[in-house]
C-alpha cells in the first residue's frame, strides 16, 4: 500500500513539474489570457492532485510508523494478559486446593495437640501415682515370704548377672539384659542394638546353685550333661519365674498348640 501511493505521489509530482513547466513557459510580452488561464487551471489541478496524493502517501507512512509501534506491544500486551489469567486461574486452583490442605493440617495438629494434652494429663496422673506409692514396691524382693510367681512361662526377659571366669578360682559378674526367643536364650549388653545367642535351651536343665556369697543363682546344663552358663537373679520371684521358664522351654513346651 505503502509503496503504490508513494508511486501515485511521483506521478502526480512529475504532472505538477510539466505543468509548471508549461506555466514558466509562457511569453511575457504576448500575453494569451486564455492560454495562461488555461495553463493555471492545469498547475491547480496538478498542485491538487499532489498535494492529495502526498497526504494519503504522508498519511499512510504515518500510520505505518504507528503500527510498528504497536506491532510488539499487542503481542506483548496479549501474551501478559494471557499469563496474567493463567496465573489467577492457578492461583484460584492453587488457593483452594491450600485452603482444603491447611484445613486438614489444622485439624490435624489440633487432634495431635489435644492427643499430647491428654498424654501429658496421663503422665502427670502417673508421675503423682508413683510418688504416692510405697517404697517397698521398688524394693527387691520385697514379698520375699509369699512371692507371686507364675510356673507356666514359656518366654522371659530382664536383667540377670552373668558369672565369667578370669582365672582359675577368680569370677566376675556382669550385668546383662537376658530374653528367650524360640528355644535359645538370648543376651544383649547395654548399648547394643540387638541381642545374641547365648545358650540353646532345647533339652537343656536348669537348677539351682550356691555361688558363694550370691543368693538367686542357677546354672544350665547342656543336653551333653557339661555345665554351662551360670546366672544371678534380682530377687526370688525372678529367680523362681527363670527356672520355670527355661524348664518349660527346654522341654519344648513352647510348640504346643497350648503351653499352659
Amino acid at each position: 500500500e505503502v509503496s503504490t501511493l508513494k508511486d501515485l505521489f511521483g506521478l502526480a509530482s512529475n504532472e505538477h513539474d510539466v505543468s509548471m513547466a508549461k506555466y514558466s513557459r509562457l511569453p511575457k510580452r504576448k500575453e494569451n489570457e486564455k492560454l495562461k488561464a488555461e495553463v493555471a487551471k492545469e498547475v491547480a489541478n496538478a498542485r491538487r492532485k499532489q498535494h492529495l496524493s502526498s497526504l494519503q502517501y504522508y498519511c499512510a507512512l504515518n500510520a505505518l510508523q504507528y503500527r510498528k509501534r504497536v506491532a510488539m506491544m499487542e503481542p506483548m500486551l496479549g501474551y501478559t494478559r494471557g499469563q496474567i489469567n493463567f496465573f489467577k486461574k492457578g492461583a484460584e486452583m492453587f488457593s483452594k486446593r491450600m485452603d482444603s490442605f491447611l484445613s486438614s493440617v489444622s485439624d490435624m495438629v489440633q487432634s495431635i495437640q489435644g492427643e499430647l494434652d491428654a498424654e501429658a494429663e496421663k503422665m502427670r496422673v502417673s508421675q503423682q501415682d508413683l510418688t504416692a506409692v510405697n517404697e517397698s514396691v521398688y524394693t527387691p524382693d520385697s514379698d520375699v515370704t509369699s512371692p507371686a510367681i507364675n510356673r507356666n512361662l514359656i518366654q522371659k526377659a530382664g536383667y540377670l548377672n552373668l558369672r565369667n571366669k578370669t582365672g582359675l578360682v577368680t569370677t566376675t559378674w556382669e550385668r546383662l539384659y537376658f530374653f528367650t526367643q524360640g528355644g535359645n536364650l538370648m543376651c544383649q549388653p547395654r548399648g547394643a542394638v540387638a541381642g545374641g545367642l547365648i545358650q540353646d535351651l532345647d533339652n537343656c536343665s536348669v537348677m539351682a546353685v550356691d555361688c558363694e556369697d550370691r543368693r538367686y543363682c542357677f546354672q544350665i546344663t547342656t543336653p551333653t550333661g557339661k555345665a554351662g552358663i551360670t546366672l544371678q537373679a534380682e530377687s526370688k520371684k525372678e529367680y523362681e519365674e527363670w527356672i520355670c521358664a527355661i524348664n518349660n522351654i527346654s522341654r519344648q513346651i513352647y510348640l504346643t498348640d497350648n503351653p499352659e
